[in-house]
């Protein structure tokens, strides 16, 4: 019983310093995710005389929201929303949100921890879908670009799939990779304090049943 007892005061300073790095990480994963919105993810070249002869860098909003270029032109469309981006972006970033603010306002509040480990794995699998999903940005907009209809210009047969051949150039840039290994990071942090909280509860449950039981006694 003086062992339980000494792992339970171990477990709480364990458990709080755990949801105070869920929480800054949770913070950091947010800013990434925004800035993924606003940081160069896909780039392309195409031949000389032709609209990416000179190279361009597709912002991240374009791959979620609608890809038209450099340039918005009437009638023009590359790619249209796409809701599997939509997703892997938002969903983590939303929960990180409303993961950070509950973590902090029940941080010194007893009997939460349920609550607070549910949310934390359901976030931690939102940031692990996301970070895989925006990690294969590429492959979702080719394919993306190739559903789209009704523009003047057929985008993926006129540019996307001669450079993806090679004339010049299609590639995913650097920060789908940092995103990606961000929302890992954070991912399995968030696990592991859902798991340190839920272990928590049930220990100190455990073992003050048996107490209750050695007082009965």
């Amino acid at each position: 019983m003086e062992n339980e007892n000494k792992l339970l005061k171990i477990l709480k300073p364990v458990v709080r310093v755990v949801t105070l790095i869920s929480i800054a990480l949770g913070l950091l994963a947010v800013a990434i995710l925004v800035l993924y919105n606003f940081s160069d993810v896909l780039t392309i070249y195409t031949d000389d005389g032709t609209k990416y002869a000179d190279g361009f860098s597709y912002p991240g909003y374009q791959t979620i929201f609608a890809g038209f270029g450099n340039m918005i032109i009437q009638g023009y469309t590359e790619t249209t929303f796409n809701i599997w981006t939509f997703l892997g972006c938002f969903l983590p970033l939303i929960g990180c949100i409303v993961a950070s603010i509950m973590l902090a306002t029940n941080f010194l509040r007893r009997g939460t921890n349920k609550k607070k480990a549910i949310v934390e794995g359901i976030v931690a699998v939102f940031l692990i879908f996301g970070g895989i999903i925006l990690l294969n940005v590429d492959k979702l907009w080719i394919e993306n670009a190739k559903h789209v209809t009704g523009s003047y210009t057929n985008y993926y047969e006129a540019y996307l799939l001669p450079a993806i051949n090679g004339e010049l150039y299609f590639g995913k840039d650097y920060f789908p990779v940092v995103t990606f290994v961000i929302c890992l990071i954070v991912g399995i942090v968030k696990a592991l304090n859902c798991g340190l909280l839920l272990f928590q509860k049930y220990y100190a449950r455990k073992v003050n049943g048996r107490q209750n039981v050695e007082i009965s006694k």
